[in-house]
This record gives structure tokens, sequence and C-alpha cells, in this order.
């Protein structure tokens, strides 16, 4: 019995620092990759490419826009001679979200929790045709805005945008919401990825909390030998 119990102990302290230590927790985003469409679809059709279509200023199932009247949608790239037509590929499924001089928004059912560091990732694009892009990726932490900073995407390419933010004890309940939008031209995006990670320090201090009790445990174990 005791060779077992230290067994079982020193495992899960290997198990802890082996994994435990600030590992990122992914937090629910509503339809995170677009692919929900509208009741009545995309209704739109592209002239320039097979199985293109998109929806103009109809709401995204998930998502809220920020004004009334503000251009967004969604998009199925389709195909040109095989490729996409606006863009080379698409990064996760068939269908991405554009705002054209506008904001969609979305605030996330979790709440902040003191101590977390909180990353938001999105993949922001850049169309074929050359229609320019001003995309702006922000997570927002109650009325504290954090702006996403990545490499610009190159012609009909996608590239990664991030954004960190590590709350206080003051944030602690505070809401937290991710902000899409293009201010002058338009912005694509896909593949919205949240994810909260706990301060290392509080599981270092849990797993050599667990470590002190190793002691005492082979303590135990040779006065019941």
């Amino acid at each position: 019995g005791g060779n077992r119990t230290m067994r079982l102990f020193s495992s899960l302290i290997a198990f802890g620092f082996g994994v435990g230590i600030g590992a990122a927790n992914p937090i629910f985003v509503n339809n995170f990759s677009f692919e929900t469409l509208p009741a009545a679809g995309l209704t739109t059709t592209c002239v320039v490419a097979t199985g293109c279509n998109y929806s103009y200023s109809t709401p995204i199932p998930g998502w809220n826009l920020m004004n009334v009247g503000q251009i967004t949608g969604q998009l199925q790239p389709g195909t040109n001679a095989g490729n996409f037509a606006y863009f080379n590929y698409v990064p996760d499924g068939t269908t991405v979200a554009y705002t054209d001089q506008g904001t969609i928004y979305q605030t996330v059912s979790a709440t902040v929790q003191a101590g977390e560091t909180y990353t938001l990732l999105v993949d922001v694009g850049l169309r074929n045709d050359g229609f320019p892009g001003a995309p702006v990726v922000e997570l927002v932490i109650g009325n504290t805005v954090v702006t996403a900073t990545g490499a610009a995407p190159p012609t009909g390419g996608w590239s990664t945008y991030r954004a960190t933010y590590k709350a206080t004890a003051s944030d602690a309940g505070k809401s937290i919401t991710i902000q899409l939008s293009s201010a002058t031209a338009q912005g694509d995006f896909d593949n919205v990825r949240l994810s909260d990670a706990p301060e290392p320090a509080t599981n270092v201090l849990g797993i050599l909390g667990l470590a002190g009790l190793l002691p005492v445990l082979r303590a135990r174990r040779r006065k019941s030998a």
C-alpha cells in the first residue's frame, strides 16, 4: 500500500510539472470559424469564381454588429481554375467573415479571473484582387482595449494577429469581448481563438505544496513498516 501511494503521489507531481504549469485553456467562441451561416444562407453570388457566395449586411450568427447599416457579412471565396478566387486558401473551413468600414463583436460567456493571461488569435487575410485591407483585431477586457498585432498578410494569404492581456485583481469578473473591424477598407477574418492561462507561480506553489507532503508520507510509511 505504501509503495503504491508513493508512486501515485510522485506521478501526480511529475504530471503537474509536465503539463500543468501555464497550460492554456480554450475559451468558447461562438461561430469562431464563421461556418454557421444565416438562415437564408449566402444569397449573393460572385461573378468571378465558381461557388463564390457571400452575404451583404446580413447578421453573422453568434456575432453582433456595432452600428446599424455597417457593411459586414460572410464570404465563401469559391474557386477559379482550381484555386480560390479571392484567397489562395481559407485557414479553417470554407467561410470567412468580412467587414467594410464596420465592426462585428462578441462578448463571450466567460468572465475575467485575476492572474490569468488572456490570448486572442485571429487569422487576417488580404484579397487576391488587390482590394485594400485595413483589418483591426481587438481584445476588450471590461473597458480596456488591447489591439492585436501581426505581420501584414501576403496577397491572397493570411496572417495570425495576436493580442495578450494579463488580468489584475481589479479585473476580476469583467467581461471579455472580441472586436473585428475595418475603418477605411475591407477586413477579412477567420479562425478566432481565445484562451486563458493561469499564472505559472500559482501552479508552482500548488505543486511545491504537494511536494512538501512527501516527507510526511515517507515518515508514516516507516512507522507502519
